[in-house]
Order: C-alpha cells, then structure tokens, then sequence
C-alpha cells in the first residue's frame, strides 16, 4: 500500500509539474472534427513533450465556455480558433488576449489579423449559396444574395442561425449592413428557413426540403465526388469571407509553449491540414482547396473587411441577433 502510495503521489506531482510546466497545452475550437483527428497525430509527432489538448463546439459555445472560464477566475484555454472575428475584437479590448507576431504572420494581409498581433486569421471559410440541380436547372438558379427575397423562392430558401453559428452571424452582419434589415423581414415573409449551422443547411438542400441556401464551400467541397446534384454559386453582389482566428489567451508567465504550437499551426503542416479540410489559407503561397477557385478570385468579389465594419458589428453585436430574432422567429 505504502508502495502504491508513493507511486500514485509521484505520478500527480509529474502530473501537476508537467501542467505547471506548460506542456499541456488545450486548443478550443470550432474547427470540424475531422479537422482535428488531422492535426491530432501531426502535433503529437512534432511536439512529443506536449499534450495538445482539444475542446470542440460551436463558435457561440466556445465564447460562452471562455467567458464563464474568466468569470470563475479558471482560463483552462491556452489557444483559441474559431470564427467569430467580432468576439476575438472584444477579447482583445478587455486584455485578455496574448500578442503573438512572427515573420510568417507578417506575410498576411492587413485585413486578416489585428494590428497589435492579438489574433491572426489561420483558415478562410468562404459563404456561398448552393442549390440542388435537381430541383432547378443551371440556367434558372440564383445569381446574388439579394434575388432571395424574389417570390420565385418562396418556401425554397434557407440559411444557418447567426445565435448558433459564427459564420452565420458574419453573414447577417455582412447583408444587413448591405441591404438593411427590410432584406431579412422579405426572407421571413418568403418562407425562409434559417435554423442550425451549415450540414442543416446542407442536409435541407439535399432532401429538397429547402433546395436553395447560403451554407459555407467547405461542405460543398467534401461532397463534390459523392453528391453530383450539389451545385455552388459564387454570388456577384459579394461572398463572404470569414475568418477562423487564431488567439493564444493572457496568462500569468511565459507563453512559450502555446507559441510554438501556434507557430506551427500557421506554418506549412498546419495550413495544408487547413486546405485538406477545403478552406483556404490565407497566404497567397498556398494552393486553393481542391476544386476551389483561386483565392485571389473570391478577394475580388467578396465583402471587404474595413476597420469601420468591425467596430460597428462589435459594438452592435447583441442588438444585431435580437434583431433578427425578432424580424425571423415572430
């Protein structure tokens, strides 16, 4: 028992030395979880001293968790990636984010990174709208976000939930800030859909119950050799970009540790698992996704990232989702 004892107490003490150390290192993420079974193996094979450790969940549901976490004085995460830019901008304000610069990020263009380095754009989701071909022909299907209000979509519509989904919410802001909310009272009197994240989307466009509908090209992408009905549209009044931001949150001591594993993530291993996954990278050296466009074509066409835009979303952020709420689910 004694044995047993001094055993057990040796194995909390490397335990709890290991911890205090920093070689646990927990990564919270809304990256899909095939996305993470790629990089699970990878990082164990390059950083054998360190336990990455991952917590997946929604955008919505990560900022929550952190939140209480920081409320109950107990951060457990040590990096954060996820997709709501507008949530990283008020971290950020409330110093609770860890500057982190290197000469790759550098390379990445203004718009994708804050400007004191407290988070970095590691993937880009782009937000398309998609239709089943066999509910309509080619020549028939939607041009722009804007023509879904058209009454030939009637009851044909759908999209994501901005109060569940990151990407979804940066789609609302995107178009109420382009079209103002007169857009959305003509979606919901149009019958349009908009519950769950990008697979309802997906799953509503492929049984036909909605064959039309805003949902990110990443899930499109996974089913271009299985599901031939699948159809994208690149809208020409504007894609929408998004952001999976990375951010090493603010701890007493070095960051070292997390700084080695976000360095990694930015680099080519961590990025081509990105692109596997069918986002892009945003450095302009990086191949696009299979099957995609090149990224410098979607820059073209997609909805700017302004300084003004980001600091009006944060600062209307609640009142953007009441407001939809309001305008869809009454």
């Amino acid at each position: 028992m004694k044995a047993f004892l001094v055993l057990a107490l040796s194995l909390f003490a490397f335990t709890s030395c290991t911890k205090k150390n920093g070689k646990e290192v927990w990564v919270y993420t809304s990256l899909y979880k095939d996305t993470i079974a790629d990089l699970e193996p990878l990082l164990k094979k390059d950083f054998p001293g360190i336990d990455v450790r991952f917590f997946q969940a929604g955008s919505e549901e990560i900022a929550a968790k952190v939140n209480a976490e920081l409320i109950a004085g107990h951060l457990k995460a040590d990096i954060l990636i996820s997709s709501d830019r507008f949530w990283y901008e008020e971290m950020a304000d409330k110093n609770k984010l860890h500057a982190f610069n290197s000469e790759k990020l550098a390379k990445l263009p203004s718009d994708l990174k804050h400007p004191q380095g407290l988070y970095n754009t590691l993937s880009l989701p782009v937000m398309v709208l998609a239709y089943n071909q066999e509910s309509f022909k080619d020549a028939d299907a939607p041009k722009t976000f804007k023509e879904m209000t058209d009454n030939r979509w009637k009851g044909k519509f759908s999209t994501g939930s901005p109060l569940s989904s990151g990407t979804n919410f940066t789609t609302v802001a995107f178009l109420s800030a382009k079209y103002g909310w007169d857009y959305f009272k003509k979606l919901q009197s149009n019958g349009t859909i908009s519950e769950g994240g990008n697979s309802a989307v997906l799953r509503r466009i492929q049984s036909k119950e909605r064959p039309v509908g805003w949902v990110l090209l990443e899930n499109l992408l996974r089913f271009q050799n299985k599901d031939k009905r699948l159809k994208t549209v690149f809208p020409s009044d504007g894609v929408v970009i998004h952001n999976n931001v990375l951010a090493i949150t603010k701890k007493e001591g070095k960051r070292d540790t997390a700084e080695k594993i976000a360095t990694w993530l930015f680099e080519k291993k961590g990025q081509e698992t990105m692109i596997k996954s069918y986002m892009y990278s945003p450095f302009a050296d990086y191949p696009a996704p299979q099957g995609a466009p090149p990224l410098s074509e979607i820059r073209q066409k997609a909805f700017p990232w302004t300084s003004d835009f980001i600091k009006t979303v944060v600062k209307n952020r609640e009142q953007i989702k009441e407001k939809f709420t309001e305008i869809m689910f009454n």
